[in-house]
C-alpha cells in the first residue's frame, strides 16, 4: 500500500516499510527503510530533529532552511556541486554541470510499465516529479511497490524540456541511504565455468564499486547482492537484498560516509554511457529492485524467488512444470549426423526424457566454431533431409524438439558477414577484436533486428520448434561511439526478444551466455529457464546453484547430468551424485546415451521416475540454505505442501568423519513426518581391491572381471528411514548413518567418498 500524509509517503510491503518525505528544500529524503510500521501510524517520530550543519557543509538555502545541508540528508537522488559531496547518482550537463531539482508534484497509480525496458507485472506506483527550472529539465522518481512479495522497485525518468541538448553522463536507477549496523556486503563474482562465487566485504569509508563493463551482466559480477548485519544468519538479523532488472553493463556502488551512513546506488554503467537528449526527449533507467528482512537472508531469497516467479517470468509458462531435457552437446559436440541424433532421441525417450535439444552445428558449414554464425541455411551434409524432417521424426517418438541458436553473433567466415560487414560491431578505425572466432551484430540497427526476427521465425516455424536455447558467447568490444552504445545495444536486444516472444508465446526459451554470463532478471523477463554454467561438474555446480538460489528461483535453473568424468574438471563422479545436484531445479541430461552401460541405463530410468514424482517440489519448492561451508558440507532444504527434501553436498571426505544429524528447515513441531533416503547405486569400482574381502576368488582391482560386473551390477546405498515429530527433526534428533571410515560396512554405512551427495525425502503424515 502507498499512502500520502502531509509531506510524507509510506510504502508498505510484506515485512517492510519505506518512508520518504519532501523536506523543507523540496528534496525527497528517506526517513525509514526497515521493519514494518502500521499504516495510519504517525510518522513524525521518524523525522530527524533539525541538526546543526556538520563541519564545512554547504547550506542549500541558508535563509529558508539554515539547518538543512544536502551532505547530511538521506537523499533519494544526488547531483554533484550543490552540497551533496558523496558519490552522485546523477551526473548531467546542460550549459553547466550543476543541477537543482525540486519537488513539483506526485501521483499514486497502478504501475505503468517502462516503455523500452522489461518491467514486472502489476504493482502500485508512486511518481515524484521534480523540476530544475533554470536548466529546463524534469526528473521523475518512480517507485514500484509489489506489496505481496515485499519488493520495491526504483527507476528514474529524465526529460529535456527545452533549449540546448541535455547530456547524461551517469544515471543510476536508485539511491538508498542506510545507517550502518556493522554491515557486510555479500556479492557474487566469477568467471566462465566458475560463476556465482560468494564474497563478503565489510562496508567502509573507501567505498566498494563493482559491476560489469563487458556488455552483459556477468559473470564477473552479478547485479544481485546483499547488505547484511555481521551477526545475521539465514533466519536472524537485518538483511537488505538488491537486484537490477537489466542485462547489460552495470555499476553498483556502496560507500559509508564519515557519519556512519551508507549510500547504495546501482544502474547502467557510466563507462560508454554519454547520452544526448534533445528538447522533448526522455530517458528511462532500468528498474532497480530491493527488499528487506529482519529475519535473516532466507526471507530475502524467498521474497525475490516468489517475486520472480509471479511477476517477472513469462506468463506463457509461469507455473508450468519444466520438461526434462536431453541436449546432445557434450555427447557429440559438432560430430553428429541425422542417424546419430535419432539414435540418441530413441534412447532418450526410452529413459523417460521429454525434450530433445539439438545444439550447435546444424547450420551452414558449422563443423567447428570458426564459421557460419549468422547464416540460417541448413548443414546438408549432417542433416540431408532437413530440420523439419528431423523434428517430425522426433515428435513422432513422443518427444518435444528444441534448437540451439546464437543470434547476436556473426562469423567473419559467413555469407551474412560477406554481404553485410557493416552489420557487425566495429569501431571503424582498428581491426575487429574476435571472441570465440566471432563478432557481434549491431542490434542498435533496425535492419539487423528485422533480419534476425525474420530468419529465426522462418527456422522456428519450419522446424516446428518447441524449445530454443539462445546463446551469447563473447564480450562486447569495438564500441563505435560513446553515445550510450552498450545501453542502446541492450534496448535493441530487448526489442528483438519482445518480438520473438509475441510471435511464439508458447515456445520454451532458455537463456544462455557461455553458461551463466547473463543470468539476471532482465533476461528472465523473456526466458523460462537459464543455463546456470558451462561447468557440469557436480561439486562445482552445487556451489554455483546454491549461491544463485539466494537471488533467483530454482525453477529457472537448467541443470544437466553429464558424463561421469567432467569435461571441465576431469573429476570422476557417479551419475547418482550428478543427479542429486542437478535435480534441484530443472533436470536435463548431456552425455552420449548410446554408450550407457546396462546399469547406467537402469540408474537413469530410476532417476527420471523419481524426479517426475517430486518435480513440483524440486522446481517450485521454498528453499532454505541450512549450511554452507566452502570445501565442506552444504545443506539445502526445500519444501512445498506436505512434502520436503534435504540435499546434502560434500567436499573432500574427512579421514575420521564425525556423527551427523539430518538437517531440516521449517516443519510443524507436533506433526509427524516420515523420512527416507533416495537409494543409490554404488559401483564395485569404488572399493578397489577391498572387493576381495567378500569375493570367493581373487580379483584384480582394475581387472576385466570387476569392470564387467560393474557395468551390470552395483551395491545399494545405505538404508535410512523412519518417522519422527517435526520438533524432534528440527532439534537434531535423527542421526544419519556413519560415513565410510575404513572400519567395515553395514546396511547403514554411507559410502560418499569425495564430492558425494544425498537426497533425503520427508512427508507429513496424516493425523490420526
Amino acid at each position: 500500500m502507498i499512502t500520502h500524509e502531509n509531506n510524507s509517503f509510506h510504502l508498505s510491503g510484506k515485512g517492510f516499510s519505506y518512508v520518504l518525505r519532501i523536506d523543507g528544500n523540496g528534496k525527497p529524503v528517506l526517513d525509514h527503510f526497515g521493519p514494518s510500521i502500521p499504516q495510519g501510524e504517525s510518522l513524525d517520530s521518524l523525522i530527524p530533529q533539525p541538526p546543526l550543519p556538520k563541519g564545512r557543509s554547504a547550506i542549500l538555502d541558508e535563509k529558508k532552511e539554515p539547518s538543512l545541508a544536502l551532505a547530511d540528508a538521506c537523499n533519494e537522488f544526488s547531483c554533484p556541486f550543490r552540497g551533496d559531496n558523496e558519490n552522485p547518482s546523477l551526473v548531467l550537463e546542460k550549459g553547466g554541470a550543476t543541477f537543482d531539482f525540486r519537488y513539483a508534484s506526485f501521483e499514486i497509480r497502478p504501475a505503468v510499465p517502462l516503455k523500452s525496458l522489461p518491467t514486472p507485472r502489476g504493482g502500485e506506483e508512486l511518481v515524484l516529479t521534480l523540476l530544475d527550472q533554470e536548466r529546463a529539465a524534469k526528473l521523475e522518481l518512480h517507485y514500484f511497490l509489489y506489496e505481496e512479495e515485499g519488493v520495491l522497485g526504483r527507476s528514474i525518468v529524465l526529460e529535456n524540456l527545452e533549449g540546448d541538448d541535455l547530456f547524461l553522463k551517469k544515471a543510476m536507477s536508485y539511491q538508498v541511504a542506510l545507517e550502518n549496523r556493522d554491515y557486510l556486503l555479500e556479492t557474487y563474482f566469477g568467471t566462465w565455468a566458475g560463476e556465482f562465487q560468494k564474497e563478503e566485504t565489510p562496508v567502509g569509508h573507501m567505498g566498494y564499486f563493482f559491476g560489469s563493463d563487458t556488455g552483459s551482466s556477468g559473470p564477473g559480477r552479478n547485479p544481485f547482492f546483499l547488505l547484511k548485519e555481521r551477526k545475521s544468519t539465514r533466519d536472524y538479523g537485518y538483511v537488505y537484498g538488491f537486484q537490477l532488472l537489466y542485462s547489460g553493463s552495470f555499476r553498483a556502488e556502496v560507500q559509508e560516509n564519515s557519519f556512519s551512513r551508507i549510500r547504495v546506488t546501482a544502474g547502467v554503467s557510466p563507462l560508454g554511457f554519454s547520452l544526448s537528449l534533445k528538447p522533448g526527449e526522455r530517458f528511462e533507467s532500468p528498474l532497480g529492485l530491493f527488499t528487506f528482512s529482519d529475519r535473516g537472508s532466507d526471507a530475502v531469497s524467498e521474497a525475490f524467488a516468489s517475486f520472480s516467479r509471479g511477476r517477472v517470468l513469462p506468463l506463457s509458462h509461469q507455473d508450468e512444470l519444466r520438461p526434462i531435457v536431453y541436449n546432445n552437446w557434450e555427447g557429440t559436440y559438432f560430430d553428429f549426423s541425422e542417424a546419430k541424433l535419432l539414435r540418441l532421441a530413441r534412447q532418450a525417450k526410452k529413459l523417460g526424457i521429454e525434450l530433445f535439444v539439438l545444439d550447435d552445428g546444424w547450420f551452414g558449414k558449422r563443423f567447428d566454431d570458426t564459421s557460419s554464425l549468422g547464416d540460417y541455411s541448413l548443414c546438408k551434409k549432417k542433416l540431408p533431409h532437413g530440420l523439419r524432417s528431423l523434428s517430425r521424426k522426433i515428435h513422432k517418438m513422443g518427444l518435444q524438439f528444441g534448437l540451439w541458436v546464437e543470434p547476436e553473433a556473426v562469423s567473419p567466415d559467413s555469407d551474412l558477414y560477406r554481404a553485410h560487414p557493416d552489420w557487425a560491431i566495429q569501431d571503424g578505425v582498428h581491426g575487429p577484436v574476435l571472441g570465440r572466432h566471432e563478432l557481434l551484430l549491431d542490434l542498435t540497427k533496425e535492419e539487423v533486428r528485422d533480419y534476425l526476427f525474420n530468419e529465426l521465425t522462418r527456422v522456428f516455424e519450419e522446424a516446428e520448434v518447441d524449445f530454443v536455447k539462445w546463446d551469447y558467447n563473447r564480450e562486447l568490444a569495438d564500441v563505435p561511439t560513446t553515445n550510450a552504445f552498450p545501453f542502446r545495444y541492450m534496448l535493441g536486444l530487448y526489442d528483438l526478444l519482445s518480438r520473438i516472444r509475441e510471435r511464439f508465446p508458447r515456445l520454451w526459451m532458455e537463456n544462455c551466455a557461455s553458461g551463466g554470463s547473463r543470468n539476471d532478471l532482465g533476461m528472465l523477463s523473456f526466458f523460462d529457464t537459464c543455463w546456470v554454467s558451462d561447468n557440469t561438474d557436480s561439486f562445482c555446480r552445487s556451489s554455483i546453484q546454491t549461491n544463485m538460489a539466494k537471488g533467483y528461483p530454482q525453477c529457472v535453473f537448467s541443470n544437466h547430468v553429464s558424463n561421469k568424468t567432467s569435461h571441465q574438471m576431469l573429476r570422476k563422479t557417479s551419475l547418482d551424485t550428478k543427479f542429486d545436484v542437478a535435480c534441484l531445479g530443472v533436470l536435463g541430461y548431456e552425455l552420449n546415451l548410446s554408450e550407457l552401460d546396462p546399469i547406467d541405463e537402469a540408474e537413469i530410468k530410476k532417476q527420471i521416475a523419481f524426479y517426475k514424482e517430486h518435480r513440483p517440489l524440486f522446481q517450485f519448492g521454498k528453499i532454505e540454505i541450512l549450511e554452507q561451508k566452502e570445501g565442506g558440507r552444504t545443506a539445502v532444504f526445500v519444501s512445498k505442501g506436505e512434502e520436503a527434501a534435504t540435499f546434502l553436498f560434500y567436499g573432500v571426505a574427512p579421514t575420521n568423519p564425525g556423527e551427523e544429524t539430518l538437517p531440516v528447515g521449517i516443519l510443524e513441531d507436533e506433526a509427524l513426518y516420515s523420512y527416507d533416503v533416495r537409494r543409490e547405486d554404488i559401483s564395485f569400482l569404488r572399493f578397489g581391491s577391498l572387493i576381495n574381502m567378500v569375493s570367493p576368488v581373487r580379483l584384480k582391482e582394475e581387472g576385466k572381471i570387476v569392470h564387467f560386473l560393474s557395468r551390470r551390477k552395483a551395491m545399494p546405498s545405505e538404508d535410512f528411514s523412519g518417522i519422527a515429530k517435526g520438533k524432534t527433526l528440527r532439534s537434531g534428533g535423527v542421526k544419519l548413518g556413519q560415513q565410510w571410515n575404513a572400519n567395515g560396512l553395514s546396511s547403514s554405512t554411507r559410502v560418499l567418498g569425495d564430492f558425494g551427495a544425498r537426497i533425503y525425502l520427508l512427508r507429513k503424515e496424516a493425523a490420526d
